[in-house]
């Protein structure tokens, strides 16, 4: 549409107030990223390039009179070689980038989307990435390429469906088209806001785990299918200058305003997606048709691709190797150095990449599109999972280094079914860990308890598998059994109900060899509110969630003791008094050749203030002879000091409650010296 108020043209090659939207929507989003409080949602720029992106696709090769003759091969390769050069060619040189100063674990999730990313997945990675065992999502420099995923299935399954609809008549269509896009809308309505439902709980947690309301293509289709609202509904003549010029004001204000009308987080893009609409259709009109027409403005809008590629891996890697801290002169030179590497993009690859396309034979053409990037899966797989390439890498770890790292439990060997005297499977969505392995002695003990638990299953683990003679169980993701509660775990990948904690109970009543259960209590005493329901699904005041988690506890122990089980309660590492993740800070500083300022220690007295209210409570039911309480901090104690950290610098822990592997012997032979006579194998 041009600014004298002319009709647009249907399908036109460039249209400058498209462009001008494109640089509006890659400016919100470099403001959000840069910080959150310049924009705090400016990620809505996403919403708007998918109505754009969505504007093209059904204006251009999913027109009704087209579809007929689309060829999808060719589709989809022009597609291909759109967008997946560009993000090719960053992921090679992020790739090169991190293996200097990223930590292993921020690597190995950067080489991960990099693997997904060439299978046009990466938006699933990355909704399924960020869990709890995860927390240097946020670090991961190709975390964005999210987008490239969804963008890339989008182009796969939109021109299916309309092919698999060709055959039926315009209104079939066209009443199909609208029905999908209003079941995703209900879908990510639901995921978003469900909760606020009485009962619908459970539902909306199990089905997140699975479709993620942000990444995922299933909760993203109606915005680009809203699209088709530019192309339906009819235009304001030319002679309606003042109207026209109106509506693109009011879409103007819709977009930018939404991103600051809201706080960060929010998932209410709607305004921004309805002034997307508007500007697509009256955003070459008026004083708004002449700000997008501006040269500075189309100039970002034809690198806003290559912008949106090169800005997140900068201000990632920059905050990384500036410890967090990005000072107001590191802003500015960040995003200079992205702009600067984005016209490099887009002038050397991007710009180029259709000539490509056509200056190759078709034979050619295959092998780049299929051998590229399974060449650069292959190399990302290698530096991952091959540990002799691994080691190669600048930022490869010392065994010395690696025994300050969480250990993970999933190395131990699975038991087997016919081990573990007829295991309730249906109660746990994870297979029981062995402890100890020697398979000549009978299993003892239970060690209960989540992802906090892993501290103790790891050095027990080792001590006993050492020493022989003693059998235990981990049991991971158990929950404690009689809970009084309706408890969702690991962010609703699961529940924990009434009919487990009694098939729990029933096993253990069962096992005449068991003698101690082993908790792990810091994770069961400081759930977050919102997970905790009563057994009918109500909420629970946030004033008794307290309470209610003690009360199960206390009738778990009360149980177990009524089967002539002895119950062991560790208290898990000691409360940490800081934000910052030392032993993340620490490690970064080492690789990067710097000496850390070492926070100040946390003393036993304001550790003891710290958690008053959970040594009360423990200490009653060590009292009532309920349970035998074991604090580790005894055992991690340097120089009498909280947090624990070696005479070197190095932490024993990796967060609030995760030990190292170094920390989790220390911690578990304090247990096995004050519960020896607890743990032993009856005679």
């Amino acid at each position: 549409m041009s600014s004298n108020g002319a009709t647009p043209v249907r399908n036109s090659v460039f249209m400058p107030h498209i462009n001008g939207l494109r640089a509006l929507a890659i400016v919100l989003v470099v403001l959000y990223h840069l910080d959150a409080a310049l924009c705090p949602c400016g990620y809505f720029g996403v919403d708007v390039f998918l109505v754009i992106s969505g504007y093209f696709i059904f204006s251009k090769e999913l027109r009704p009179e087209r579809v007929a003759e689309l060829r999808y091969g060719s589709y989809l390769l022009r597609k291909v070689w759109r967008v997946g050069p560009p993000a090719l060619v960053l992921c090679v040189a992020v790739l090169a980038c991190g293996s200097f100063v990223l930590l292993r674990e921020v690597y190995h999730m950067a080489t991960q989307t990099v693997l997904y990313c060439c299978v046009g997945g990466s938006n699933e990675y990355v909704a399924h990435s960020g869990d709890y065992f995860n927390p240097d999502t946020q670090n991961n420099p190709l975390m964005h390429l999210w987008y490239i995923g969804l963008i890339i299935q989008l182009y796969i399954l939109l021109p299916l469906a309309a092919m698999a609809m060709r055959r039926l008549s315009v209104t079939m269509r066209g009443l199909l088209w609208w029905c999908l896009g209003l079941a995703s809308l209900v879908l990510y309505l639901f995921l978003r806001y469900g909760e606020a439902i009485e009962g619908a709980v459970v539902a909306v947690r199990t089905l997140g785990n699975v479709v993620s309301p942000y990444y995922s293509v299933l909760t993203r289709l109606w915005e680009p299918m809203a699209a088709m609202l530019v192309l339906l509904v009819p235009v304001l003549p030319a002679r309606y200058r003042f109207m026209r010029g109106a509506a693109a004001l009011l879409g103007l204000l819709l977009v930018v305003g939404s991103c600051y009308a809201y706080g960060t987080g929010s998932g209410a893009s709607f305004c921004a997606v309805a002034g997307s609409i508007l500007l697509l259709q009256y955003g070459a009109s008026g004083p708004v048709g002449a700000l997008l027409g501006m040269r500075p403005v189309q100039w970002v809008g034809s690198i806003s691709f290559s912008l949106y590629l090169t800005h997140w891996p900068v201000f990632a890697i920059w905050k990384y190797v500036s410890f967090d801290h990005m000072s107001p002169a590191d802003q500015w030179a960040a995003a200079l150095v992205s702009v600067l590497l984005a016209m490099a993009l887009w002038w050397g690859v991007e710009k180029r990449c259709g000539g490509w396309l056509k200056g190759m034979s078709r034979r050619a053409v295959a092998w780049c599109t299929a051998g590229i990037p399974m060449l650069l899966m292959v190399v990302a797989a290698a530096v991952t999972w091959y540990k002799p390439v691994g080691y190669l890498l600048p930022n490869a770890w010392s065994e010395h280094e690696q025994s300050f790292d969480m250990p993970i439990a999933l190395h131990s060997f699975n038991m087997p079914e016919s081990d573990v005297g007829c295991f309730p499977s249906d109660v746990f969505s994870s297979t029981p860990l062995g402890i100890g392995n020697d398979t000549t002695q009978p299993i003892s003990f239970v060690l209960m308890g989540d992802s906090h638990s892993w501290h103790l299953f790891y050095g027990m683990d080792r001590l006993l598998s050492d020493r022989g003679g003693l059998r235990g169980l981990y049991l991971n993701n158990s929950c404690v059994p009689a809970w009084n509660t309706f408890l969702l775990l690991s962010g609703g990948d699961s529940k924990w109900d009434r009919a487990r904690g009694e098939g729990m109970m029933r096993w253990l009543a069962e096992q005449k060899n068991i003698r101690c259960v082993v908790i792990s209590a810091y994770w069961h005493l400081r759930f977050d509110d919102t997970d905790i329901r009563d057994w009918d699904l109500r909420s629970i005041p946030p004033a008794q969630a307290r309470w209610h988690q003690e009360q199960g506890l206390r009738e778990t122990c009360r149980r177990l003791k009524a089967m002539g089980k002895q119950v062991v309660i560790v208290s898990d590492s000691p409360f940490y008094p800081y934000e910052e993740n030392h032993v993340e800070r620490f490690s970064r500083y080492y690789l990067l050749g710097k000496d850390y300022p070492l926070p100040p220690a946390m003393t036993p007295a304001q550790f003891a203030a710290k958690t008053e209210q959970e040594a009360n409570f423990l200490r009653s039911l060590q009292e009532e002879g309920l349970a035998m309480v074991i604090d580790p901090c005894p055992a991690l104690a340097e120089d009498g000091c909280y947090p624990i950290r070696l005479k070197d610098g190095r932490f024993l822990y990796q967060d609030t409650n995760h030990l190292s592997a170094h920390g989790s012997v220390l911690v578990s032979e304090l247990i096995l010296q004050q519960a020896a006579h607890l743990l032993q194998p009856q005679k």
